[in-house]
């Protein structure tokens, strides 16, 4: 009978063990806000006509560059062809901490901040 609770006892753990490791455990948000997708554009291509994709929905992809150091309510993303501040404090919506250096699709609209610079007002973002 000690011999049976044993190999129960293992094969618990051992059942528990693979669970965890193939997706039992709670896995970080991958998406933010509403749906990413739409009219994909370079921020290159944005920069050199604003006018033309001022108040555009557009999505982006590229590298997170720097972000907001207490909520992640923006971060300036660099697609290789030029860099562009993205906001989400409209959308409700903040990148958790730490994110700098990786891959972030964003959708959102063109417009100018308070200062008169472009940038993207994000209804959603993913990390690919």
């Amino acid at each position: 009978m000690k011999r049976v609770l044993i190999y129960v006892v293992v094969a618990a753990v051992a059942v528990a063990a693979v669970w965890y490791a193939v997706g039992g455990r709670e896995r970080p948000a991958r998406a933010f806000g509403g749906p990413v997708g739409g009219q994909a554009v370079t921020i290159s291509e944005v920069l050199a006509s604003p006018e033309a994709y001022l108040s555009e929905t557009v999505t982006v992809e590229g590298r997170i560059v720097r972000m907001c150091p207490t909520t992640g309510c923006w971060w300036y993303l660099d697609d290789g062809t030029g860099q562009l501040r993205v906001s989400s404090t409209a959308a409700g919506f903040a990148l958790p901490l730490g994110q700098d250096g990786k891959r972030i699709r964003t959708t959102g609209k063109v417009v100018r901040n308070e200062g008169g610079e472009l940038e993207i007002a994000a209804t959603g973002a993913e990390f690919p």
